[in-house]
């Protein structure tokens, strides 16, 4: 089962839903703090780093340049 940790300034939202309510919990926090969001996928172990970027989708970390990070 897939565990997705949203990730914005200091705060966790857990769910095994990917746009749930821990996606709504944090988009809310997003805009109150001018933040990104950022994404744990955990699944078998492996756990993969995400950011949310302007083109409205989560993409890994590595590959994201930081102009293209959305700022809620």
């Amino acid at each position: 089962m897939k565990k997705f940790v949203y990730q914005v300034d200091g705060f966790e939202f857990v769910d095994t839903v990917a746009f749930g309510e821990a996606w709504r919990e944090a988009k809310m926090e997003a805009t109150a703090l001018h933040a990104p969001i950022y994404r744990l996928v955990i699944e078998d172990g492996k756990v993969r780093e995400e950011v949310y970027v302007k083109a409205g989708c989560f993409l890994r970390s590595d590959l994201a340049l930081v102009k293209n990070v959305m700022i809620f």
